[in-house]
C-alpha cells in the first residue's frame, strides 16, 4: 500500500509567495519526512560500495534524468555510481520522443538487461509521478533480477491520476509498491509551485530544487556510513583545483571498464 499524501502541506500556494520560501518550505519538508530514509539508502549504498560493487542510478525518462547526471562524475560525488541515461528517452533526444518512450511498454525492461543488473546489486531508481511504463519497468526488471530498488517519485501524483488512465503501467502500481526502499520526493501534482497573479498556469517545477538536495543527503548519508565503518569513501574531486585530475585519473583507470560515465 503506497504512502499517504500530506495534502495540507500540498497546498495551493498564496499568489506571488517567493520562491524561495517555497524551496525552503519543500526541503523542510523533506528533511522531516525523509531524513530516516536517506539514512537507510546510505547504509545500503555503502555496504554495497564496501563490497568493492558499483550503485546504478536510473533516470526514466525526461526530467528524471536530472538526478541521475547530479550522482555520476560529479565533483564532490561518490565515484562507483553508474548512470543508466538512455540518450533516446532523454531530453536531449527531444521532449516529445522522451514522453512517447517512456510509456513505451518493454523499452525499459531491454535496458535493465542490457546493463546486466544482477542479484545484489542496488539500484537507484528516479520518476517525478512513479506510474508510467518506465518507471515501473525499471523497478519490477530490476527487481526480479535480484536487486535491492530504491525508489524516488511523488505519492501525490498516484493519488491523482486515475487508475485507467492512459500513462499508467498495465500493472496500475506505484513505485512505492514495488521498490524494497522508497523516498517520497513530495512532488505536488503539476510539479510547479509558484503562482503569478495575472497568469493562469503556476511556474518554477519544485523537482529540480528537492532532486538535487535529496540526491545529496543519500550521497552524505553513504559515506559516512563507510568512513564509520573503517573504508574510505571514493569520491570524485574538482578536475579545476591543484591535483584533481592527477586524483581523479586514478579512479578512471580504475572504473574504465565498469561504468559507462567514463
Amino acid at each position: 500500500m503506497a504512502p499517504k499524501v500530506d495534502n495540507e502541506f500540498l497546498k495551493n500556494y498564496p499568489a506571488d509567495k517567493p520562491f524561495l520560501e517555497i524551496c525552503k518550505e519543500f526541503l523542510d519538508k523533506l528533511e522531516e519526512g525523509q531524513a530516516e530514509n536517506f539514512k537507510k539508502a546510505g547504509e545500503v549504498i555503502g555496504k554495497r560500495l564496501m563490497q568493492d560493487e558499483v550503485i546504478y542510478a536510473v533516470g526514466t525518462g525526461g526530467h528524471t534524468y536530472m538526478p541521475v547526471m547530479d550522482m555520476v562524475h560529479r565533483a564532490g560525488a561518490l565515484v562507483p555510481v553508474d548512470g543508466i541515461l538512455d540518450i533516446s528517452t532523454s531530453p536531449f533526444a527531444g521532449g516529445t520522443r522522451s514522453i512517447r518512450l517512456e510509456r513505451l511498454a518493454g523499452y525499459f525492461t531491454e535496458l535493465i538487461d542490457l546493463y546486466q543488473i544482477g542479484k545484489d546489486d542496488v539500484v537507484i531508481v528516479f520518476n517525478n509521478i512513479g506510474v508510467n511504463n518506465a518507471c515501473i519497468e525499471a523497478c519490477m526488471a530490476s527487481k526480479e533480477r535480484g536487486a535491492y530498488v530504491i525508489g524516488v517519485s511523488s505519492v501525490a501524483w498516484h493519488e491523482a491520476i486515475p487508475m485507467d488512465h492512459f500513462t499508467r503501467h498495465p500493472s496500475k502500481k506505484h513505485m512505492s509498491e514495488i521498490c524494497d526502499l522508497y523516498i517520497d520526493d513530495y512532488n505536488p501534482v503539476g510539479d510547479s509551485v509558484q503562482t503569478i497573479p495575472g497568469l493562469g498556469t503556476p511556474i518554477n517545477p519544485i523537482s529540480t530544487i528537492t532532486y538535487g538536495y535529496l540526491v545529496r543527503r543519500i550521497e552524505e548519508e553513504a559515506i559516512r556510513y563507510i568512513l564509520a565503518h573503517g573504508q574510505e569513501p571514493k569520491v570524485f574531486w574538482s578536475g579545476n583545483l591543484k591535483d584533481g585530475m592527477e586524483k581523479n585519473n586514478r579512479y578512471e583507470r580504475e572504473y574504465f571498464r565498469c561504468l559507462k560515465i567514463f
